[in-house]
């Protein structure tokens, strides 16, 4: 018989990549970087990112992007500043809209997004109109491959 292809979760849960860091984050502004994520080892090729960003109130049109530095050479990352880094598309992984209700929280995926195989930071760009909350927002990613073996 042929193998199969099937997807592999080796994770049992997902890693929270930013939290505190996304605290009182004003509009246009992005956050510093995550701690790295050590996808030369673990050689995942998607993952599935959920926001969520706790009670604020967004205005239309909002949305955050989240951003990946690669450090191809496996230990520099870039150094670009924030707006040079929304100048360019190379580094932007995905934009991610929100709701506009006012007051409430929101949790948003978005699924199999494809990733480097080297040590990878992610940074979150705030633009969606406000302040978000003092606490309890986070980017997790749930990070998976495929068994051929199946």
């Amino acid at each position: 018989m042929a193998n199969r292809g099937i997807w592999s979760l080796f994770g049992s849960n997902p890693t929270t990549v930013l939290s505190t860091g996304l605290n009182t984050l004003a509009n246009n502004t992005m956050s510093a970087a995550s701690a790295t994520y050590a996808n030369q080892t673990n050689l995942d090729l998607y993952c599935d990112i959920e926001v969520f960003l706790n009670t604020f109130s967004p205005s239309a049109g909002a949305y955050v992007a989240i951003y990946v530095l690669a450090a191809i050479d496996g230990s520099n990352f870039p150094a670009q500043s924030d707006a040079d880094l929304r100048l360019t598309s190379t580094q932007l992984l995905c934009t991610v809209p929100t709701g506009t209700t006012a007051s409430t929280a929101q949790r948003i995926a978005v699924r199999n997004i494809l990733l480097p195989p080297q040590p990878i930071q992610f940074k979150l760009d705030n633009q969606t109109g406000g302040t978000l909350s003092a606490s309890g927002n986070t980017v997790k990613i749930d990070a998976y491959s495929y068994n051929n073996n199946g």
